[in-house]
């Protein structure tokens, strides 16, 4: 298969769905010669900040000269971009030739009469297969759901293990309590194998060590950060880490939420460290160069336009502690596009307020809510809302209530399924607007 082909295959193979469990996935890898067993690993889980956590920690690696491999799903902006080498993602030939091979293996479990495994697993053995191909010396993975059942929970030992902060989200397939849904994810720990927790809820830390006692592994939870600041868009703070050691840190990636999943890629080099690997000395500059698109992210200056991928209520309340740290007293737009299996009604009633005008819209996902089902959500808490029509109508109306309501910025958050449709939606506003 060539690039395209291979596209129209995964697009034709969504109709496996998705499924946590992991028999197919190790059957797969099987076949391929459990390409996983040859790479060193970093596993990471959790409900919100694995991304960040990944790219901080990633950013350390590369600081310190190693070759990093990063697999991070579902894409944001461009297919390529779950799998990736240092900053360079997987070529269109990588993925043509990786996919070819894998959907020959796929076609031998058909024939031995054995469930097809779904997207997810194909791309999760993708990556698995690639890393080994380009001889990482480090690659971090994060889950795509859970951790116990998901299909990357498939090493027998791993550098470390990362768990990042719990919330309440997919609670249908991973429990109704802060409680359960962190036992699932501590299901990524691995015997003797270092874990480091995000500073969090003591039930999710309590749940989380649970596990870790059983499995003997060590147990690092992240402190809190002292001395929180911001200077434009630079946040600066100090941390004091498990090595006693006091870090002063500036990072160029905006967001309150950013502090924590920094201090956890501190402590997660620290352990590394510990394993042999000289990452110590680069901390504080690998944490500066980070870059992580669509958290927090400036798309345009004049007017000033942000997105993000706050999606669930845990990100939500940080986008809003964001909101007050960087722009306090200031008017603001809202862009609001969520998918209906999330608590919308809660984080309507957590975030709508602060805007001065926000404006609906439907993301293309299948799982998406109708945009004038969330203005009519979000109306009770504040009444200056309305739905617009689609991304190119979402822009336009937004940088006209930066006129007409003197409004300071926009920030556009919920799906991250719509950020890349809104994104090309205001680089075409910009160009008619250039041209005109």
């Amino acid at each position: 298969m060539n690039y395209n082909e291979s596209m129209e295959y995964m697009e034709a193979i969504k109709k496996y769905g998705s499924a946590l469990g992991l028999d197919t996935i190790k059957t797969l890898l099987a076949k391929m010669g459990n390409p996983q067993d040859e790479l060193k690993v970093i596993h990471v889980a959790g409900t919100n900040g694995k991304g960040s956590t990944s790219a901080f920690l990633q950013s350390i690696l590369m600081e310190s000269g190693y070759k990093t491999g990063r697999y991070s799903s579902p894409a944001v902006f461009e297919y390529r971009e779950i799998i990736r080498t240092d900053n360079t993602y997987i070529s269109e030939e990588e993925v043509a030739d990786i996919l070819t091979y894998i959907k020959s293996k796929c076609n031998e479990m058909v024939k031995e009469s054995l469930p097809h495994p779904t997207p997810f697993e194909i791309e999760t053995a993708m990556a698995f297969e690639y890393f080994k191909r380009k001889k990482c010396d480090v690659v971090l993975v994060e889950c795509g759901m859970g951790g116990e059942g998901d299909a990357t929970n498939v090493f027998k030992k791993v550098l470390c293990s990362v768990i990042t902060t719990i919330s309440l989200d997919h609670t249908k397939f991973l429990g109704s309590t802060i409680g359960e849904i962190a036992r699932v994810k501590a299901g990524i720990i691995k015997d003797n194998c270092p874990v480091i927790v995000s500073n969090q809820t003591d039930e999710a830390v309590e749940s989380i060590k649970k596990i870790a006692e059983l499995k003997k592994a060590p147990f690092i939870l992240c402190q809190n950060a002292y001395g929180i600041k911001a200077e434009g868009f630079l946040t600066l703070y100090e941390y004091k880490a498990s090595n006693g050691k006091i870090y002063k840190i500036e990072l160029k990636m905006p967001g309150t939420y950013q502090v924590k999943n920094s201090i956890t890629a501190i402590e997660a080099a620290l352990a590394l460290e510990n394993r042999g690997f000289k990452v110590e000395e680069n901390i504080e500059k690998g944490l500066l160069n980070a870059n992580w698109p669509g958290r927090m992210e400036v798309i345009n200056d004049s007017p000033l336009f942000i997105i993000d991928g706050a999606h669930n209520p845990g990100a939500i309340k940080e986008l809003r502690d964001s909101i007050d740290l960087y722009f306090t007293n200031k008017k603001i737009t809202f862009i609001m596009g969520v998918l209906a299996d999330k608590d919308f009604k809660k984080e309507a009633e957590m975030i709508a307020g602060r805007g001065e005008m926000i404006i609906t819209v439907t993301p293309d996902n299948e799982r998406a809510l109708n945009g004038e089902i969330l203005a009519d959500t979000i109306r009770p808490y504040n009444s200056n809302v309305i739905c617009a029509k689609g991304m190119d109508e979402a822009v336009k109306m937004s940088i006209n209530s930066v006129n007409v309501n003197n409004c300071d910025l926009i920030i556009a958050f919920g799906s991250l399924s719509y950020l890349k449709d809104l994104r090309r939606a205001l680089k075409k506003y910009i160009k008619a607007k250039t041209n005109s």
